[in-house]
């Protein structure tokens, strides 16, 4: 014995004890809704997400915003605060540039083991994603190697528009 699909309603009352109603996956234009309706918000998610990149002046501003707040003041660091690259990370996001839903800012240490690196600061990268300009920061003095105790250093930070 089939039923016939077309005889379902296209809504009917929700069986989750409230007195909405829901679209009918036993009927094919509610199944159409159904998915219909899924389409509709993965394709807002990948456009929300899609609209969030950065430019190349968007980073630029950033990087040196970020750097005028970093030297502005001194900071203290210990071993629970994080390192000097989410020290960049966060005056990046405090910024204010950038795209208005966010997007992803990467810091990433310069090569650590590279043998004619100068000793005295310590180099990361910052890029973002779909961006091609990528921005140097040199910063003086050398992060604290353990911190187990508050240490207040002054930072000193060259920006140079290039890959490390």
């Amino acid at each position: 014995m089939s039923k016939d699909h077309d005889d379902e309603p296209i809504f009917v009352r929700s069986n989750w004890g409230t007195s909405r109603y829901v679209y009918n996956p036993n009927n094919p234009i509610g199944v159409a809704l159904i998915i219909g309706s899924l389409l509709f918000a993965a394709g807002g998610m990948y456009y929300l997400f899609s609209s969030s990149s950065w430019s190349d002046g968007e980073l630029r501003d950033a990087v040196h915003t970020a750097v005028r707040d970093l030297e502005s003041e001194p900071h203290t660091f210990s071993s629970w605060t994080g390192g000097y690259d989410r020290l960049i990370r966060d005056a990046l996001e405090e910024s204010g540039e950038g795209p208005s839903n966010g997007g992803m800012v990467y810091v990433d240490e310069a090569n650590p083991y590279d043998e004619d690196a100068d000793p005295s600061v310590d180099r990361f990268e910052v890029t973002a994603k779909d961006v091609d300009a990528a921005f140097c920061l040199s910063v003086s003095p050398p992060e604290p190697e353990s911190a187990l105790e508050n240490i207040t250093v002054s930072l000193s930070i060259t920006v140079e528009e290039r890959r490390c």
